[in-house]
């Protein structure tokens, strides 16, 4: 079961976020202390995230679509 890589945790620049139809099942908690992230796209996976998660990246004004 893919997951997301770690490395990307470092990347306190990244704005855009594309993880269309990569079979994934689950999200790694450090995506919403991507400081820059404004852009997640999470369509066309097997994902339930976890709402806090949603909560969080939508409190800092990130769209995800899923």
């Amino acid at each position: 079961m893919p997951d997301v890589p770690e490395a990307l945790a470092g990347l306190s620049r990244l704005r855009h976020l594309d993880l269309r139809s990569n079979r994934l099942h689950n999200l790694p908690n450090w995506l919403p202390e991507l400081p820059s992230l404004e852009k997640l796209d999470l369509r066309w996976n097997n994902i339930e995230p976890a709402p806090r998660l949603l909560d969080l990246l939508a409190q800092r004004g990130c769209i995800v679509w899923t």
